[in-house]
């Protein structure tokens, strides 16, 4: 399942295609670790690559969330900022989600923030892509956990919830 929230802001940066897709490697492996835990459909996995690749290059997005709901436990989930001044140059590696403490029944949702306004067209590729649900995120402190760049343009993963 998916959802979005939104904020309205103007921000500018110096984001590229080729330092999204270098970015998504590693984003997309953490996606493919829920898929292959079997807490999405591969399908699903493939949608949010697609799908965060064109709102990371179009700079449609703050952040993102992935949220972990286990059978009888609090979600928890990993909150991904997008860093798109220059900053950032940690270049860390994917991986890591500790996925083995979620048991089976675990099901996987992508919580995407929206800056706004938005154009028009832009509006409409995201009615398209369906991402048009209300979603919030997690509450509770964020730990940094690792961070993904490419020449200064990347996110930096935390986790959310009771770890």
């Amino acid at each position: 399942m998916t959802y979005t929230q939104t904020r309205t802001a103007s921000m500018s940066s110096t984001v590229t295609e080729a330092r999204v897709r270098e970015v998504m490697k590693h984003i997309f492996a953490d996606i493919t670790a829920l898929a292959t835990r079997g807490f999405t459909s591969h399908e699903s996995a493939a949608k949010w690559r697609n799908d965060l690749t064109w709102m990371l290059s179009n700079e449609v997005i703050y952040s993102f969330e992935l949220q972990l709901e286990a059978p009888g436990q609090p979600v928890r989930g990993f909150h991904y900022d997008v860093s798109d001044d220059g900053s950032l140059q940690e270049a860390g590696r994917s991986g890591g989600m500790q996925l083995h403490e979620f048991p089976d029944g675990t099901s996987a949702s992508m919580v995407v923030w929206f800056k706004r306004p938005l154009p028009d067209e832009i509006e409409a590729e995201i009615k398209v892509r369906n991402w048009t649900s209300p979603g919030a995120y997690l509450k509770g402190e964020k730990t940094r956990d690792r961070a993904y760049s490419c020449d200064g343009y990347g996110v930096i993963r935390n986790r959310v919830g009771d770890w």
